[in-house]
């Protein structure tokens, strides 16, 4: 008679060995069809690439772009050495302004419609590289059945948001964080989230999720090795701008302590109703509402029955980090995009959501326009309710990212956990036959 199978053996569930040979299989088409978001991308800047990024055309023709015009306006095709030296102004973090420079040194120089081109036609190509390595993270991310990386490859707000800013080094960066610490590489972890903070704030907010859990798991071992590779990449990209022009370094951070509120922000309707609220009001409730995030995150991380999934916890903290913060523009969207798949929503919950963002998309742009031509201004109350519905789908993925967070579906490509896999691994097929659990003996007549 056989021995029992193992967890994890050919007759158990699969091995972590066959996992990733299993997920690559279908991932070919993922690859294939996550062109189409970055496609209709370029065709929404078709007006823009022809004409330029000036004046109030771009808002009517729905093709404005921060990155784009940030290019001209900062000089950002002088290179990365002088935006290291400080003379190319560009209000990104450190690693994104970096980084946007170093692209647009690249070009082919002349004029600034020609930089700007360059730039949008090598972040679409980086773009398409992102996605696909987004998907790829997301199928093979350990503990995280019913992430479906579809939702990154086709996601309508990836279409919408891809070349309006670089953001997507960030979101790159932090879902790259999260994708090596659930596959036991804190150190890659860490200098993959480090660098994510030094292109967008918000993977600083993921470290602390991953602090946490691991002291869920067991794991506190391993925060070690995150930390001391997180600080490191931060010296490493931090030092040569503290020698040459510290303002650069810190330009982005204190424009926001002293930024009032933005478009996007729930915290904008009072000034579309005429009473703009003093920055310094808005920065404590942004920050109330970052506490308020950590606190919601770790009450699910730590008060959960079981060890809830990385992806929704992390999802969870982002969007109440977004719905109270003092700007939420239309770019900052695509944080969001890699953390609903992991989040293992519906696609019924992610359709919802982009709706929302649709309608948002298209009020933002008609309103800005407006302000210089208010016979085509779209009315503050329409816009009003265009920012509303945004906000209340993102608090609709918080809760979502709440009720899924221990919730384990099994994804589509996931072998039954009974059926032996060992063909996957070129073995042959077992042949052990297992024994029937023996009945419990007839209790005894008294």
């Amino acid at each position: 008679m056989g021995r029992p199978a193992e967890p994890g053996s050919a007759a158990g569930t699969t091995t972590r060995r066959d996992r990733p040979r299993s997920a690559d299989a279908g991932l070919a088409p993922v690859a294939l069809l996550a062109a189409l978001p970055v496609l209709v991308s370029l065709w929404k800047q078709g007006p823009c690439l022809d004409h330029g990024w000036g004046g109030s055309e771009p808002f009517w023709r729905y093709c404005y772009s921060d990155l784009a015009v940030g290019v001209q306006t900062a000089g950002a095709g002088r290179g990365l050495t002088a935006y290291v030296s400080g003379e190319v102004p560009l209000d990104q973090p450190p690693l994104t302004g970096a980084f946007v420079s170093l692209v647009a040194g690249l070009g082919p120089g002349g004029s600034d419609l020609a930089t700007q081109r360059w730039v949008l036609a090598v972040w679409a190509v980086l773009a398409l590289a992102a996605l696909v390595l987004m998907a790829w993270w997301v199928r093979t991310m350990p503990e995280h059945r019913g992430a479906d990386p579809w939702q990154v490859a086709l996601a309508p707000v990836a279409a919408l948001t891809l070349l309006l800013s670089p953001d997507l080094l960030g979101v790159v960066l932090a879902t790259g964080g999260l994708w090596a610490w659930g596959r036991r590489h804190p150190a890659l972890a860490g200098a993959l989230l480090g660098a994510g903070a030094m292109a967008r704030t918000y993977p600083a907010l993921l470290l602390v999720v991953i602090a946490g859990h691991a002291w869920r798991t067991g794991r506190e071992r391993e925060l070690v090795p995150l930390a001391g590779a997180c600080v490191a990449v931060l010296v490493l990209v931090a030092a040569p701008l503290l020698a040459l022009s510290p303002s650069t370094l810190t330009q982005s951070w204190s424009s926001w302590l002293d930024a009032p509120a933005g478009l996007g922000s729930v915290w904008y309707l009072p000034t579309l109703a005429g009473s703009q609220w003093p920055s310094a009001v808005l920065t404590v409730v942004a920050v109330l509402g970052i506490t308020l995030a950590l606190v919601l995150a770790g009450l699910r991380v730590l008060g959960a029955p079981s060890t809830p999934r990385l992806g929704a916890v992390a999802l969870l903290a982002v969007t109440v980090v977004l719905v109270t913060g003092k700007s939420f523009p239309v770019q900052a969207s695509l944080w969001l995009v890699p953390l609903v798949a992991l989040a293992g929503l519906t696609w019924r919950d992610h359709l919802v959501w982009a709706l929302a963002e649709g309608v948002h998309f298209v009020a933002v742009w008609l309103y800005l326009g407006g302000l210089q031509n208010p016979d085509k201004s779209l009315p503050p109350g329409w816009y009003s309710l265009a920012l509303l519905l945004r906000v209340a789908a993102v608090a609709f993925l918080a809760v979502r990212a709440w009720q899924t967070a221990s919730t384990f579906p099994r994804r589509p490509w996931d072998p039954p956990p009974e059926v032996d896999s060992s063909h996957l691994r070129g073995d042959p097929p077992s042949r052990e036959v297992r024994a029937p659990a023996p009945k419990s003996p007839a209790a005894p007549t008294i």
